[in-house]
């Protein structure tokens, strides 16, 4: 059985059921919930190379159910239930989309019939990604890892990219996220969208698409 590595980059914690992916027997779920309060499971069964790579690193560690991630690098990290720790499974290129009742779900910036969304618009897309915070008076932004037990490790990306970088890649998310700051999250194709107004009424905003050379750098694993 293969051994794979963990995951040391930014690991989503304590997300809601519809910002992950997960295998279904030989397809690739998602859960959408609508506007109208209703809930979509699609699936997909374009991606059976993922689903080998999802379910190895899960069999190889005991567990043959659960979630999965896929990051702004395209790495796949599979979380393990009981444990704290993420795995890196391989890296995935192949654009996920999902067919559900005439619709379109993606990641990409594009609505639920395949028409392109600009920056400021309602986020209509999947929720799966990996959340990052824009730090209260928008002047940096951050995320927290466990580099090892009862260590918490926050990774700013203005000392990554240095000041100057990260204020421009904060002056994009600052002019839709406003300088409270909060929550913002990137997926595999790059885009990035945001909650607004948390609370019953919580809609998602698309910000625009991030540009990795003004990033975070693609993490390791060990």
């Amino acid at each position: 059985m293969p051994e794979f590595p963990v995951f040391r980059g930014n690991c989503p914690r304590n997300v809601s059921k519809d910002a992950k992916y997960s295998v279904r027997g030989q397809a690739v779920g998602l859960m959408y919930e609508t506007a109208d309060d209703e809930v979509w499971r699609a699936t997909t069964e374009a991606h059976p190379e993922l689903v080998a790579m999802v379910n190895d690193v899960k069999a190889s560690l005991g567990s043959l159910k659960g979630s999965f991630y896929i990051n702004e690098y395209k790495q796949v990290i599979v979380p393990i239930p009981g444990t704290r720790d993420y795995y890196l499974a391989g890296e995935y290129d192949k654009p996920l989309r999902f067919e559900f009742e005439g619709k379109t779900l993606s990641g990409e910036p594009i609505d639920l019939v395949g028409n392109p969304i600009s920056p400021g618009e309602q986020w209509v897309g999947p929720h799966p990604g990996i959340p990052y915070v824009l730090k209260a008076g928008a002047s940096d932004i951050y995320f927290t890892s466990e580099p090892r037990p009862d260590v918490e490790k926050k990774h700013r990306l203005s000392k990554t990219v240095g000041p100057e970088i990260a204020n421009e890649v904060c002056t994009l998310i600052r002019e839709h996220k406003g300088f409270d700051g909060g929550r913002f999250y990137v997926n595999e194709f790059c885009s990035i969208f945001a909650p607004m107004n948390e609370g019953p009424d919580m809609q998602y905003i698309y910000i625009g698409v991030l540009d990795l050379e003004k990033w975070f750098p693609k993490p390791g694993a060990e």
